[in-house]
């Protein structure tokens, strides 16, 4: 993975801002709810208070009574009451009971309706005016009215007229219309007071008889009272609440119970779009308001209200809660608190209104953030990108002096010292320091031959003098022995001498030689023929092209290099062998190869052979001084001739090839000489 990839991963990390940014938006809108949600608790305290200095106009708690939209035909069912079924009023037989008692008060005109529904699985019936009456199943029905108390039983046999009768040995004291239904898990009483009949106060109970002639009952009355008042909503409360309702906002006012009392405002208006798109208002909804309830018209906007703050504030602690729509276009808050009089809860009261104040908000605080971080990260990102760019191209720059520090002749050459303070910088001068060096080592090691050839060749003359005239002494057969032995090391010393000497003539010899226009092909032809007795034995094959080759070049240092190439040759090759000897015109020179059977190449780069002192003739080879010049002085010929050379072994493992490509010496320009 390249640096400026790895620095580019490195900055990803700079992610964590905006994740810490959205951190920060998420406090900040909580504390915008927070402060939203204190403002309309305080607004719904205000207008609670100002109810509560109407305390007269505030019911007592008590039994509630919904106002109909027209009078319903006494049947037996509340289909038509138009209410729903959480209207219904329960009291249970038992503490822990699910049967029991259930009933709902309606006023059409001015007159009160009564629908009630007993859970009876054991039916033990009897008409209201029979002897055994009071021992069966029937209702009793309390009324507080002009005429003070009454009480009447209500009891049918089977389904029919509703039948009635007075508590005790009274007479009836008023006649009701209505309907006695006998239902699969009980019966249901649905009756109507007279018209204009005012009731103030009611009680009912349901009295349900077992086979064993016990009774149990169902009642309304709590404390001991035996009638409670009629709690209806009130135009003076409704007119009372217009008065104090803040501007865009509903007001709800419910009992004890959760029976709405009175309304005012509305919430019907379309939310205002506050410059906030669709599209972000419902990223928002799962990003802001997922916590948030759905906005449930049914559970909170009905008769009785189901709405979890509501419940709250009738304890007496005034709560707050967020609700939305399905798709997060609206969003509304509700408070609720408690109005008390004295130390009673009369009632709660209830503000609402589509909050978009904290959503515009969030989305300004949301929106600012995507753009700081987009323009962070672009400008963060483009000066890693720079500087990853900058760092690749100094340390590209360093890789490419190290590679250009050697010549392909071995020379060391001069490496560029950075100036920067930095750590590349500092890598870049130690480098250069270390190849200055090596240049001067290696400056000296090229001298060395030149220098041990000059001084050694005086004291290998003194030896050989001093062996020539011990040549002229009597010398036992011992001595004898010692002074050829020593005459011989002193002629491997001249020979190593003339060698260092040959090599250090042949460089100065090849940046003075000029460049000549001639026959390749004959050159070869020639060098071939003249070779062919030395190499006997051995087979010499020549593949040589029909027509002449011109190279501009020098020819006598190409044939010393086919010297090199066929003494190494010979020396690898055995008698029962061959060489083969292929010239190849090419479009830009000349392909020369020579390939001779014998051992291979050993494994490792087949361009160390043509390094000076260098050499893989094992020691049992033929007679002779191999230091290992010969194939540096064929690379250093084909690089004169702006060639290489190169080494490789045959397929099959039957013996090695050198090839030297040659592509001519460049030709100087054609300079005038004037008188």
């Amino acid at each position: 993975m390249r640096l400026r990839t790895q620095l580019l991963l490195v900055s990803l990390s700079l992610l964590a801002l905006p994740w810490a940014g959205w951190r920060f938006v998420l406090e900040f809108e909580t504390l915008l709810r927070r402060g939203q949600e204190q403002a309309l608790l305080a607004a719904a305290e205000a207008v609670a208070r100002g109810v509560a200095q109407r305390a007269d106009a505030l019911p007592e708690d008590g039994l509630f009574v919904h106002a109909l939209p027209a009078a319903p035909d006494l049947d037996g069912h509340a289909a038509d009451w138009g209410l729903a079924g959480t209207a219904l009023r329960r009291t249970p037989f038992a503490a822990d009971g699910d049967d029991g008692l259930a009933f709902v008060l309606g006023r059409a005109g001015e007159r009160l309706f009564l629908f009630a529904r007993v859970d009876d699985a054991s039916p033990e019936r009897a008409e209201a005016h029979w002897s055994n009456a009071p021992a069966r199943d029937h209702l009793q029905l309390r009324l507080s009215g002009p005429n003070g108390l009454i009480a009447l039983r209500l009891a049918n046999a089977a389904s029919g007229p509703l039948r009635q009768a007075g508590l005790g040995d009274d007479a009836l004291p008023l006649r009701l219309e209505g309907w006695w239904q006998e239902t699969d898990g009980g019966y249901a009483v649905e009756l109507a007071l007279p018209q204009g009949y005012p009731v103030k106060r009611l009680g009912l109970a349901a009295q349900d008889a077992s086979a064993s002639g016990s009774l149990r009952s169902a009642d309304t009355a709590r404390l001991g009272a035996q009638v409670l008042p009629l709690v209806e909503a009130r135009p003076e409360l409704a007119d009372l609440l217009t008065a104090l309702a803040p501007p865009h906002a509903r007001l709800r006012l419910f009992e004890p119970e959760g029976w709405r009392l009175a309304e005012a405002g509305n919430l019907d208006a379309p939310a205002p779009v506050a410059g906030v798109p669709a599209w972000r208002r419902l990223l928002y909804r799962w990003l802001l308001m997922a916590e948030d309830e759905v906005r449930d018209p049914a559970r909170l906007d009905g008769a009785r209200s189901e709405a979890p703050e509501l419940w709250q504030a009738l304890s007496g602690v005034p709560a707050t809660a967020w609700r939305r729509d399905d798709f997060g276009q609206r969003q509304w808050l509700s408070a609720a608190v408690p109005v008390a009089i004295g130390a009673e809860t009369r009632a709660v009261l209830v503000l609402e209104r589509e909050n978009d104040a904290a959503l515009q908000l969030a989305d300004r605080a949301l929106t600012g953030l995507l753009w700081t971080t987009l323009l962070a990260l672009l400008g963060a990102g483009g000066v890693v990108f720079a500087f990853a760019t900058r760092l690749g191209w100094r340390i590209r720059r360093l890789r490419d002096a190290a590679e250009q520090a050697l010549d392909r002749d071995g020379r060391v050459r001069g490496f560029p010292a950075s100036s920067a303070r930095d750590e590349i910088g500092d890598l870049s001068r130690s480098f250069a320091r270390l190849v200055e060096a090596v240049g001067q080592q290696t400056d000296y090691l090229r001298g060395l031959a030149g220098t041990l050839s000059h001084e050694l060749n005086t004291p290998i003359a003194i030896v050989r003098s001093s062996l020539d005239n011990l040549d002229q002494s009597r010398l036992s057969a011992d001595a004898a022995t010692y002074v050829e032995r020593a005459r011989s090391g002193a002629e491997r010393l001249d020979r190593l001498v003339r060698a260092l000497s040959e090599a250090s003539r042949l460089e100065r010899a090849m940046a003075s030689t000029e460049a000549e226009d001639f026959d390749l092909r004959a050159l070869l032809a020639a060098s071939a023929e003249a070779y062919r007795p030395l190499l006997a034995p051995r087979r010499l094959d020549l593949l040589l092209p029909p027509q002449p080759l011109r190279l501009h070049g020098a020819p006598d240092l190409i044939s010393q290099a086919l010297d090199k190439l066929f003494d190494n040759a010979r020396g690898f090759c055995p008698e029962d062998g061959w060489l083969r000897l292929t010239l190849e015109a090419r479009p830009d020179g000349a392909l020369l190869r020579l390939a001779n059977s014998g051992p291979t190449l050993p494994p490792g780069p087949a361009a160390r052979l043509f390094e000076s002192l260098v050499s893989l003739r094992p020691r049992s080879a033929e007679a002779g001084l191999h230091l290992g010049f010969g194939l540096a002085v064929v690379r250093l010929v084909a690089r004169l001739h702006q060639g290489e050379a190169e080494a490789h072994n045959l397929p099959g493992g039957e013996g090695v090839e050198f090839s030297l490509r040659l592509r001519g010496m460049p030709r100087l320009p054609f300079t005038a000489v004037g008188r």
